[in-house]
Order: structure tokens, then sequence, then C-alpha cells
């Protein structure tokens, strides 16, 4: 609820902001951020649905707002899972676009072919950059990119995705810089106008970018981060949004650290939180412990059941009491003992 609040009001612009969310593991992150992107992608009838399903904690005037600012213009949402390997700006600003550049593509948006991938593409594919670099790239370079030569490199550009093309474009982006090609470069500023550009060609109310298991990102690039404070201030000037999901990550940063406290300054404060209630950890247990469909192993299992129940009467007593559940739910857990299950909880 926090979170849909909170992503209601910078798509509002009332927060010119981006969003973090921030919770430790298996505590429903990731499925709360991809709620959200649903809930905004989702029909007026099946977000209607979704909040009448769970109407005890989602309101209706939380559902009007959510509905309000869907119909008031068009809404692209990009998701992107992990950020390890990704090592200073160039490759941050790469994978931001490769990511907004597919999801225009799902969506059948304008602007997804102009990107760094296919810059490179058709620059490297130019005869008198064969011509001219063939040779030297042969020499130079061809280790790098495993023997092969660059009429190979470039089949491998438009074919590779995911982990592979990230490992490519990282390669590429380093012999770029190495040897000074303005082809084969993008630095934070550029991404900046080309999601400018894609906002306007599109007529975008707003572009929300979600990107879960970020944490990865501040541990590798602790000391460089004004690349990043560019992307996430630009919420600031259009309609714009990161969403990043993290684990704690402070802890990575040296007390009084300047850069951090700017880029923390970016995201809505304070940062929402996802926490595991421990009533929906036992709910979870319980979920998760279905019976055997075999009609003899539940007979004997009943038998079993039956006993377990009197023997742990006091004890799910307490854990009733601790954890604000009911009965009902504590059985559902058996043959785990309810002191095992809190303990399972917080491990």
């Amino acid at each position: 609820v926090r979170l849909l609040k909170d992503t209601i009001s910078v798509l509002s612009r009332k927060q010119k902001v981006s969003l973090w969310v921030e919770g430790a593991y298996g505590t429903g992150k990731s499925h709360a951020v991809l709620t959200v992107k649903k809930l905004i992608d989702s029909s007026e009838e099946e977000t209607k649905e979704y909040f009448e399903r769970f109407s005890n904690i989602l309101s209706n005037d939380l559902f009007n707002s959510l509905q309000q600012i869907k119909t008031s213009g068009k809404i692209l949402t990009v998701h992107r899972y992990g950020s390890s390997g990704i090592n200073g700006d160039q490759e941050l600003s790469f994978l931001i676009q490769e990511s907004i550049a597919n999801a225009l593509e799902e969506n059948n948006m304008i602007g997804g072919d102009n990107t760094l991938r296919n810059k490179m593409i058709s620059w490297l594919s130019e005869d008198w950059v064969i011509n001219g670099f063939a040779t030297r790239f042969t020499e130079k370079h061809r280790d790098k990119f495993d023997g092969a030569d660059i009429h190979q490199v470039v089949e491998n550009l438009k074919s590779f995705e995911g982990d592979a093309l990230q490992e490519l474009m990282a390669k590429l982006l380093e012999m770029g810089k190495e040897e000074q090609l303005p082809a084969m470069k993008m630095d934070t500023a550029e991404l900046i106008e080309w999601i400018r550009e894609v906002i306007k060609v599109n007529n975008l109310k707003s572009m929300i970018f979600i990107w879960d298991e970020f944490t990865d990102f501040f541990r590798n690039n602790s000391g460089q981060l004004s690349g990043f404070q560019r992307i996430v201030d630009f919420s600031g000037n259009e309609p714009f949004y990161m969403v990043i999901v993290t684990h704690d990550v402070n802890h990575i940063f040296p007390e009084g650290d300047k850069d951090w406290k700017v880029v923390k300054g970016r995201f809505l404060d304070p940062i929402c939180n996802i926490e595991l209630p421990e009533n929906m950890a036992f709910e979870l247990m319980g979920a998760a412990m279905e019976e055997n469909s075999d009609a003899n192993v539940q007979a004997d299992w009943h038998e079993t059941r039956d006993s377990l129940y009197n023997r742990t009467i006091e004890s799910r007593e307490l854990i009733k009491k601790k954890a604000n559940i009911d009965d009902k739910v504590l059985k559902k857990i058996l043959p785990i003992h309810p002191y095992a299950a809190l303990l399972l909880k917080h491990i």
C-alpha cells in the first residue's frame, strides 16, 4: 500500500523524484514492484478486480487515484533484473537504454531503434570502417573478443541477448574508449537526451524504470556515482522515474560520504522499506505445507496430526499472541513445531 501510494505520488508529479525500495532477503520486494508494474499496465477491469480481491487493505480511493493517473496519458513501464558486472557510466547507460528499447518494441512504440547497439552495428558495418580498422582490430583487439574478427563481432552484436550481450558491449565500450571512437561510446548526458526524445515522440505521460536487485551496482561503483546521480536527477525535469530495489546498502559507503548523501536525496524520503510481517510469514509456511493427495498417506498423517494438535496447545497459544495469527494457521504448519516456525521466520 505504501509503495502504491508513493508510485501514485511521483507519477502525478507531486514528488519529482525517483523511488527506492529496500528490504531483506525473502520479504517480497520483487513481488511488490512487479505487482505495481502489472497494476499500471493492466486494464481498468483487471485493476478493479485486484483491488476488490484485497479490499480489506486496498481502498477504493486508492483505486480511483491510480486510475486517474492511468487515464491521463500513456505510461511506459520498464523492468530489469540484476546489476552485477556493471562498471561505470557507459555500461549503466547502455543497459538502461537497451531495456527501454525492448519495452518500446513490446508496446509498439517508436524510438527503440536509435540505440547505441544499433549505432555500433551500423558504424562497424561501414566499408570504410572495415577497410580502415579491420587490420588494427585483428592485431590489437581480437584476443579480447575470443578470436572473432570484426565481421563476427557485428554478427554477435546483432544476435546476442542478456548476459552475452552485456559482456560483448562492455568489451566494445572499453575498445571505444581506448581508441577514442565517438560512435562506440555513450555517456549519461546522451542517454538522458535519448530518453527525453523517446518521451516526446511517443507522447508519454510518464516512463517508470523498475530495476530489481540493484545492490551490486552500488557495491561495484561506490566511488563513481556521479553518472547515476545525473540519471535520477532527471526526474526533476522530465517524467522519468527510476524504481531501484536493493537490500540495505548503507554499510557500503563510509560515514559522511557526500556523493552518497546527494544520491539518496534524489529519491523519495523515507525509502520504502518492505518487511515481512510475522503473520504473513506463518501463512506462507502453512500454504506451502500441502497434504499428500494419496488417501492412505492422508489417513496416516491425520492420525499423527491429531496427536500433534494435542501436544502443541500451549506452544501454539504463545505463538498466536506473538505473531498475531489464529490457531487455524498454526495447525497448517505442523509437523513443524510452532517454536521452530518462529525461528524459521527470523532466519
